[in-house]
C-alpha cells in the first residue's frame, strides 16, 4: 500500500469537486473496458467522445503502430504526451476522453495529475482473469502489466471497477418460455446502469434528478433525511471468510456500511470489487468506514495508523462512495485532510462514547462535538453511546430537539445507544412516552450472515425485527392498499404486495377492489387507514384532475396509475414522504405513473446490441391508444426513440395521443421546430397499409390492448400485419396483457421466432406487471422491494391460477 500521508504533509487541495460540465478522462490498461464506458458516458451525458486512436491519427496522419515503426518508441511517447496536452487544453469541458497506453509515461502522468485538479480522471480496471482472457498474453507479462497499471492510482482522483458478473450469464441468458433476454445485452445493461449511476454521483446530478421527477422515489430522499432508515453493516472480514448471498440482502436496508477491519495483501482491489458488487447487487448507497483499531492491528504506532488509515479512506473517496464514516477523535491532520478531499462524498462525523462512564445525553459535551463536526463540514453527525442499563430516552430526545431547532443549514443528527447486544431501541418502544425522532441510519445485521464478535453496533438487530416492533408499538400503523378498476379480478398485484409485506414484517393489507365509479374510489381513498392504490381503467386519465400533486412522469403521460395519500404535518412534500406507513385523515393526494418505467425496464433488459436505440434511426410501434399506450410511448421516448408509430382501431383516439406527445416533445425541444420532420409520433391508418417509406422497420413493439378487450380499442385477438414485422435484426416485443398470457399477438411472434427468420425477444405481461408492482411497493411504503421474492410470487400465482387453462409459456 502506498504511503500517501505522513507527518508534516500539507493539506491537500480538494481534487474531487468539479464543474458539472468538466470533461472526464478515462485511463487504465487495454481490456479494462474504457472504450465501452466512454461510449456509455458520452451518450448519457450528451458529450463528445474522444479516443486516443482517433486524436493521434488526426494529429499525425498515421496510427501509433505505424508511427513507432517509423520513428521509434521514445519518439512515440514524446508525441503522445504532446498530443494529449493539446487535447486536454482544447477540450476541458463537455467531453469524455479515453486514453490508451500513452498514459504509462511519467510525462503523461504528470499532465493528467495537473488535469485532475479541475477535472475527473477515472482509473478503470477489472478482474485480472478477464484481462488475461482478453489480451491472451503470458502470465508473467500480464503481471508486469497489472503492476504498472496500478500506478494510475497515484494521480487519478476517481476509480471505477468494471465488474464482470458471471451469475448474470446463467440468470439472464437461459431461455424459459417467452423469456429469452440476450446474455450480452443483459451484461451491457448492467454495465450501463452501474456506470451512469457512478457518473450521476460524481457530477452531483443523481438525487436532484430523482427528487425533481418523483419525490416519493426511494432514490429521491437520502437515507439521513428519511423518517426511518436502516444501515446494513458488512465487515470486509465477512466478505473474506463467508459466502454471502447478496440476493438475500436486497431488501430491508436503506444503505450498506462496509467496514474495513482487515488488510489482505491486495486490499485496494478487494475493496474496489466489493464496492462494485454492492452497487450492482443491492443498488444502495454505500457508507465506507475504516476501523481505527482492528483486533489484529492494535500494536500499530500512531504514525503508522494515521498513514495507512488515511490511504484507505482516500481510496474510499476515490471509489466515489456516497458516504465516508470518519471518527472525529482521530488526529486533527487526518480529519482535516480527509474532509478537504471529500468531493461529492458526504462525511459522517462519528463520536463513539465507550465504557460505563460514557457522558449522559444531558452532558454539554454533545453540543460541543456537534458544533465541531458542523464547523468541519460534516453532512451527518453520529453519536453512539454505550449504555449498560437505565437508558434516558427523554434526555436523548431533548438533545435531538435542541439540535434540530438550530438554524439551517446544519448536519443531520443521528444518536443512539448500544449495549453488548447492539444498538438499543430508543423511545418508539418505551411505553407511555412521547414518540421520539425516528430511527435514522440505524445499524442492523442480517440473519443470513454469521455475526462477528467484533460487531458491537448492529448486534442482534435486524430490519425485520425492528419493523415488527415499530408496528407493534404504534410508531407505524397498518394500512390498506388496493388495486382498483373495472377488471381487476385476475390481478397478480395483491399476491406480490402481500408477500413483500410479510417479508418485511409489515401488517399492511392489499386487495383487488372492483370499482367503476369515481365516487366509489373517492370514498375508498378518504378512509382513515388508506395507504395507496394502483389504478387501472377507467381511472388512469380521469384521476389527473382529482389529485393535488403529480409527478413529472404522470404530467407528461397524462395518466395516473399510482395514488398516494398526503399526510405530512406541513405543506412540505418531504414531510408527506416521511408520513408513509402512518394512518390519519387526509384530503390531499399525489399521483404518479409507474407503467412507463416498468415498460422501459423490460425493453432495456431485452434490447440486443444490434438494436441499440439510435434516435436518428430506431423506430417503435405502439398498439392501442389508452393509458397504457401513453405510458409505452413515454417509455420509448425516454429510451431515446424519436420515431414512434401508433395503431388503434379508432383512429381519432390514436391521433389525440399522438398530438399530446408531439406537443410535449416540441415544448422540450426533443424535435426540430421546423423542417421535414417535426413530430415524434405518427398514426397508422389501417392494417392494410405497408410500412411508411423513409422509416426503418420497427424493432421496438409494445402491445397495449386491454386484457379483456375494449369496445373503443383493438380487440384481444389482434395480430400485427406481417408487412410491419420485416426488421432484418428482429427486435423486442412487449405484451402487456397477461390474462390470457398467450395472446394472439404473442402466439404470432412465437411462430415467427420459431420459424427462424429473425430474432425477436418476447417479453410477456407477467414480467411487466412484476416490475410495476415492485415500483408501486417502494412508492407506497418508502422501502426497497424484495424483488426476487415478488417476481417468484408473480410467477407462482400465475402458475396456480391460470397455467392449467392456458398453453404452455
Amino acid at each position: 500500500m502506498n504511503n500517501t500521508y505522513g507527518p508534516g504533509a500539507q493539506p491537500l487541495q480538494n481534487r474531487r469537486t468539479f464543474q458539472p460540465d468538466a470533461s472526464i478522462v478515462l485511463v487504465g490498461c487495454r481490456g479494462a473496458g474504457k472504450r465501452t464506458l466512454g461510449f456509455i458516458g458520452a451518450t448519457y451525458l450528451h458529450r463528445r467522445l474522444l479516443t486516443e486512436d482517433h486524436y493521434f491519427k488526426q494529429a499525425t496522419g498515421c496510427s501509433r503502430a505505424q508511427f513507432m515503426e517509423k520513428y521509434g518508441k521514445e519518439a512515440l511517447n514524446s508525441q503522445l504526451t504532446m498530443i494529449l496536452a493539446q487535447v486536454l487544453q482544447a477540450n476541458r469541458t463537455n467531453c469524455v476522453i479515453e486514453c490508451g497506453m500513452g498514459t504509462w509515461s511519467q510525462e503523461t502522468q504528470q499532465l493528467l495529475s495537473q488535469f485532475s485538479q479541475t477535472n475527473p480522471v477515472i482509473y478503470v480496471h477489472r478482474d485480472k482473469e478477464d484481462i488475461y482472457r482478453f489480451l491472451k498474453i503470458p502470465v508473467a507479462d500480464a503481471e508486469r502489466l497489472f503492476l504498472a497499471d496500478q500506478k494510475h492510482r497515484e494521480y487519478c482522483n476517481l476509480e471505477y471497477y468494471n465488474l464482470h458478473d458471471s451469475t448474470a450469464e446463467s440468470n439472464g441468458s437461459k431461455e424459459s418460455g417467452l423469456r429469452s433476454a440476450s446474455m450480452v445485452s443483459a451484461r451491457l445493461l448492467q454495465v450501463k446502469e452501474d456506470f451512469t449511476k457512478f457518473l450521476d454521483h460524481i457530477t452531483g446530478q443523481g438525487v436532484t434528478r430523482s427528487w425533481l421527477e418523483n419525490p416519493f422515489s426511494v432514490d429521491a430522499i437520502p437515507p439521513e433525511w428519511r423518517a426511518h432508515s436502516y444501515v446494513l453493516r458488512l465487515r470486509l472480514s465477512d466478505f473474506l471468510t463467508q459466502e454471502i448471498n447478496m440476493q438475500a440482502l436486497e431488501s430491508g436496508a436503506d444503505a450498506v456500511e462496509i467496514i474495513v477491519d482487515t488488510w489482505p495483501d491486495n486490499i485496494m482491489d478487494v475493496l474496489a470489487t466489493q464496492v462494485a458488487t454492492i452497487r450492482r447487487k443491492l443498488g444502495l448507497p454505500i457508507l465506507y468506514h475504516v476501523e481505527e483499531n482492528p483486533r489484529e492491528e492494535r500494536q500499530r504506532s500512531q504514525e503508522v495508523r494515521d498513514a495507512v488509515d488515511f490511504t484507505l479512506m482516500l481510496h474510499g473517496l476515490r471509489l466515489g462512495v456516497e458516504y465516508l464514516s470518519l471518527d472525529l477523535e482521530r488526529s486533527e491532520e487526518v480529519v482535516s485532510q480527509i474532509i478537504s478531499l471529500r468531493g461529492r462524498t458526504k462525511i459522517i462525523g462519528n463520536y463513539t462514547l465507550k465504557g460505563f462512564n460514557a457522558p449522559k445525553w444531558s452532558d454539554p459535551i454533545y453540543i460541543q462535538y456537534y458544533r465541531r463536526a458542523q464547523a468541519l463540514g460534516c453532512s451527518v453527525v453520529r453519536f453512539a453511546r454505550f449504555c449498560a442499563q437505565n437508558r434516558d430516552d427523554e434526555a436523548r430526545q431533548r438533545l435531538m430537539d435542541h439540535i434540530n431547532s438550530m438554524p439551517d443549514p446544519k448536519p443531520q443528527l443521528v444518536a443512539y445507544e448500544y449495549s453488548v447486544l447492539g444498538a438499543v431501541h430508543g423511545g418508539p418502544f418505551s411505553e407511555g412516552k412521547a414518540a421520539p425522532s425516528g430511527l435514522v441510519l440505524y445499524p442492523v445485521g442480517h440473519n443470513s450472515i454469521k455475526a462477528s464478535s467484533r460487531e458491537h453496533l448492529a448486534g442482534v438487530n435486524t430490519t425485520r425485527g425492528i419493523m415488527r416492533l415499530m408496528f407493534r408499538h404504534g410508531r407505524l400503523q397498518p394500512l390498506k392498499f388496493y388495486t382498483v378498476g373495472s377488471k381487476v379480478y385476475y390481478s397478480a398485484s395483491p399476491a406480490m404486495h402481500r408477500a413483500a409485506y410479510e417479508f418485511l414484517m409489515m401488517p399492511h393489507s392489499f386487495d383487488a377492489r372492483k370499482c367503476d365509479e369515481l365516487e366509489e374510489l373517492d370514498r375508498l381513498r378518504r378512509e382513515y387507514d388508506f395507504g395507496g392504490a394502483c389504478l387501472t381503467a377507467p381511472f388512469k386519465v380521469v384521476m389527473m384532475t382529482h389529485v393535488d400533486h403529480l409527478s413529472s412522469h404522470a404530467q407528461a403521460i397524462g395518466a395516473v396509475n399510482t395514488l398516494l395519500p398526503l399526510r405530512g404535518q406541513t405543506a412540505s412534500i418531504l414531510d408527506h414522504a416521511k408520513a408513509r406507513n402512518q394512518a390519519g385523515s387526509t384530503t390531499k393526494f399525489f399521483g404518479d405513473n409507474t407503467d412507463w418505467s416498468a415498460i422501459m425496464t423490460c425493453l432495456r433488459r431485452a434490447i440486443s446490441p444490434r438494436n441499440t436505440v439510435q434516435p436518428s434511426r430506431t423506430t417503435g410501434l405502439v398498439i392501442g391508444a389508452g393509458g397504457m399506450a401513453r405510458a409505452a410511448i413515454y417509455a420509448l421516448i425516454k429510451l431515446g426513440c424519436r420515431k414512434i408509430f401508433i395503431f388503434n382501431r379508432t383512429k381519432a383516439n390514436a391521433q389525440k395521443v399522438a398530438e399530446h406527445f408531439n406537443n410535449w416533445a416540441r415544448e422540450r425541444r426533443l424535435v426540430p421546430s421546423h423542417g421535414p420532420v417535426t413530430e415524434i409520433c405518427h398514426v397508422l391508418d389501417s392494417t392494410a397499409q405497408g410500412w411508411p417509406q423513409g422509416y426503418q422497420q420497427p424493432t421496438l413493439i409494445v402491445s397495449c390492448i386491454a386484457a379483456a378487450g375494449d369496445l373503443h380499442d383493438a380487440t384481444i385477438d389482434f395480430r400485427v400485419p406481417s408487412q410491419w414485422l420485416n426488421s432484418p435484426t428482429g427486435g423486442v416485443v412487449v405484451e402487456l396483457a397477461y390474462e390470457p398470457l398467450i395472446t394472439s399477438f404473442v402466439a404470432q411472434m412465437r411462430d415467427i421466432r420459431e420459424a427462424g427468420g429473425t430474432s425477436w425477444v418476447i417479453v410477456d405481461g407477467l414480467e411487466v406487471v412484476s416490475e410495476m408492482a415492485m415500483e408501486a411497493f417502494e412508492l407506497m411504503t418508502g422501502f426497497k422491494a424484495p424483488k426476487s421474492l415478488m417476481r417468484r410470487v408473480c410467477d407462482e400465482n400465475w402458475e396456480k391460477n391460470c397455467a392449467p387453462f392456458e398453453p404452455r409459456r
